[in-house]
């Protein structure tokens, strides 16, 4: 379903009775929380990977003295490597600066301090950076050549409607409306969860190999 299309049934439900020349709420508004909700509520749960290599073929993609720039759709952390996953385990995360290794040490940890940075303990890596993360939606316009695609089709109207009748509750000071509105929502989000994870899944069975053959 296109963006244009799900504005309009957000602001019919609502009771917009024109979504063109809406009343209550404008398109420009009905997008804007859409798109906060898609791009962060949803986005984190759709865990949708993404790798970023700071091989220093330009600015964004260089660490310099442990410093370097998260690329501009990231939303969640998965892995960093000094080199990559078959061959290198993955750095450790720390969240305290006093736990950092010295400079001069082994590249061994990351942490991000901010929501722009990646900083990398020891500074001087002995391969290349790389960062695996979870992206953050491409943000949606009010078109019909736009689509929350990131999002499985049978999700593209339901969790935008129930998110401003939600909204639209809080600003009437309807509490009890907010609330039911919230625990649904939250129930959308688990079902979003569960659809672009764990029924990703194919349905082969795990076979175990022996490699060590008949002793």
């Amino acid at each position: 379903m296109t963006s244009d299309v799900i504005i309009n049934h957000c602001l019919k439900a609502i009771g917009e009775d024109d979504p063109v020349a809406p009343v209550e709420m404008t398109r420009v508004e009905c997008l804007q929380l859409i798109n906060l909700f898609y791009q962060n509520e949803i986005g984190e749960r759709l865990k949708n990977l993404l790798s970023y290599t700071y091989d220093a073929s330009d600015g964004a993609h260089t660490i310099t003295l442990g410093i370097g720039t998260l690329p501009s759709d990231f939303l969640l952390p998965s892995r960093v490597y000094d080199g990559d996953a078959e061959t290198d385990d993955p750095l450790e995360q720390i969240f305290d600066i006093e736990n950092k290794v010295t400079d001069t040490d082994t590249t061994s940890q990351y942490m991000i301090p901010n929501t722009t940075q990646l900083w990398i303990f020891g500074t001087t890596p002995t391969n290349t950076i790389k960062l695996y993360y979870y992206v953050k939606p491409t943000a949606l316009t009010d078109s019909a050549a736009s689509s929350p695609t990131a999002l499985k089709e049978k999700f593209h109207l339901d969790p935008f409607m129930i998110h401003i009748k939600e909204t639209m509750a809080i600003r009437n000071d309807y509490l009890k409306d907010m609330f039911d509105l919230k625990s649904l929502k939250l129930d959308i989000l688990d079902a979003i969860e569960k659809a672009h994870s764990v029924e990703k899944h194919d349905d082969s069975t795990l076979i175990i190999k022996d490699v060590y053959g008949v002793l």
